[in-house]
C-alpha cells in the first residue's frame, strides 16, 4: 500500500520534450527533479547531497537549472540537486530521522527507516530509467579531500564507458575500485548503469576550483554522451589508480582515532609520506592520554580530517599510491 502522498510514477520517455520539475515522494520521503526532455536517446542521471553536508554538487546542479537551455538536445538529462533532503538541511551527513547513511542504504526497502525508503524511491522511480549516471561528492563539513572521480569495476563494456565518463573530469585524479556495497554507485552496478561518483575538496565550503572543474567535466559528459553536440574533446590526461583491495578506496576504515578528543594534523593534504611516518596525534580532553598518529603505508595523503573534535574509530587521513 502506498501513502496518500505518494508521487512516484514518472515514465520519462512519455514525457513531452522540453523542461520539467517533478517532485518524486513516498512514504514521508522525496526529492525535487529537473528534467530537460528530448525524444529517444541517453538519459544522464546527476544528483548531488546524497550526503547533506556536501554543498558542491547541490550548488552546481541547482545553478545549471536556473541558467541551462539547450538549443540542440538528444535524449534525456535528470538533475536531483539535494537527494538528502533532510540531511542538508539539518547540515549534516546523514539522515537526522535515523542516523542512516545514504550511501551506505541501497538499494533500500519500502518498509524501512527514512534512510532505506529513500534509496528505494531513488534506485526504482528514476536510477532505474537511466542509461549512464553521475553521483557529486566531497568531502562535506568532516573532511577535506584532494579531489578525485571513480567508479567500481565491472564488465568489460560498461567499464569501457565508466573510464571515459571519469576521463571527462579530467580536473579530477581518478580512482578505480571494486564493488562496495549500499552505494549508490552499488545499486548502478546491479542495473549494469556506467556510473562515476566525484569527490570535491569539502572541508565545510566550497572551492570555487572544484565548481569550475565540475562545470568543465560536466560539459564534457553531456557532449560525450552524445546529450549535447559539439567541438572534438580535447582532455588533460588524468591520473588513474585502478585497485583490486577493496578496502583501499573505503574512506571511513583508515587512520581511526583511537579514543574521542582533540585532532591535530601534523602533514597536509597531497603531500607523499612514508609508511610509519608520523602524520597526526589525538589527544584527550582530560590530559591523560595521547596517541601519534603514523602513516599506514607509503603514498599521497588525499584526505584529511576537517573537523578537529574526534570520536573513537573516526577516520583521520586517507593514503593512495599515488
Amino acid at each position: 500500500m502506498i501513502d496518500s502522498d505518494s508521487n512516484y510514477k514518472v515514465d520519462l520517455a512519455r514525457l513531452a520534450p522540453g523542461f520539467h520539475q517533478r517532485r518524486f515522494q513516498a512514504r514521508g520521503v522525496g526529492f525535487d527533479a529537473f528534467i530537460w526532455r528530448c525524444g529517444p536517446g541517453p538519459v544522464l542521471l546527476i544528483n548531488g547531497a546524497t550526503h547533506g553536508d556536501e554543498y558542491e554538487g547541490p550548488t552546481l546542479l541547482r545553478q545549471w537549472v536556473d541558467v541551462w537551455k539547450p538549443a540542440m538536445l538528444s535524449g534525456t538529462v535528470v538533475m536531483v540537486p539535494v537527494l538528502n533532503e533532510a540531511a542538508f538541511f539539518a547540515a549534516q551527513r546523514c539522515h537526522p530521522a535515523d542516523g542512516g547513511n545514504l550511501a551506505r542504504a541501497f538499494p533500500g526497502r519500502t518498509n524501512g527507516n527514512s534512510t532505506a525508503r529513500l534509496a528505494h524511491l531513488f534506485d526504482t522511480a528514476l536510477l532505474a530509467q537511466c542509461t549512464h549516471y553521475v553521483d557529486l561528492h566531497s568531502g562535506g563539513g568532516a573532511y577535506e579531500l584532494l579531489p578525485w572521480t571513480g567508479y567500481f569495476t565491472h564488465t568489460r563494456s560498461v567499464d569501457k564507458a565508466q573510464r571515459a565518463m571519469a576521463a571527462c573530469f579530467d580536473h579530477f585524479w581518478c580512482w578505480v575500485g571494486p564493488f562496495l556495497p549500499g552505494r549508490t554507485l552499488s545499486a548502478a552496478h546491479a542495473r549494469n548503469i556506467p556510473a562515476i561518483y566525484l569527490e570535491c575538496r569539502g572541508a565545510g565550503g566550497i572551492e570555487p576550483r572544484d565548481l569550475q572543474a565540475l562545470e568543465r567535466g560536466l560539459k564534457n559528459l553531456l557532449q560525450w554522451t552524445g546529450v549535447l553536440q559539439g567541438r572534438k574533446l580535447t582532455l588533460r590526461k588524468q591520473k588513474t589508480r585502478i585497485t583490486r583491495d577493496v578496502d583501499e578506496a573505503h574512506l571511513q576504515v583508515h587512520h581511526p582515532a583511537p579514543f574521542d578528543g582533540l585532532f591535530v594534523s601534523e602533514t597536509a593534504l597531497g603531500r607523499q609520506v612514508r609508511r610509519g611516518q608520523p602524520i597526526g596525534k589525538v589527544l584527550s580532553l582530560d590530559g591523560k592520554q595521547s596517541a601519534v598518529i603514523k602513516a599506514e603505508r607509503t603514498g599521497c595523503i588525499v584526505l584529511v580530517r576537517y573537523q578537529r573534535s574526534v570520536r573513537r574509530d573516526d577516520a583521520l587521513f586517507t593514503l593512495a599510491p599515488i
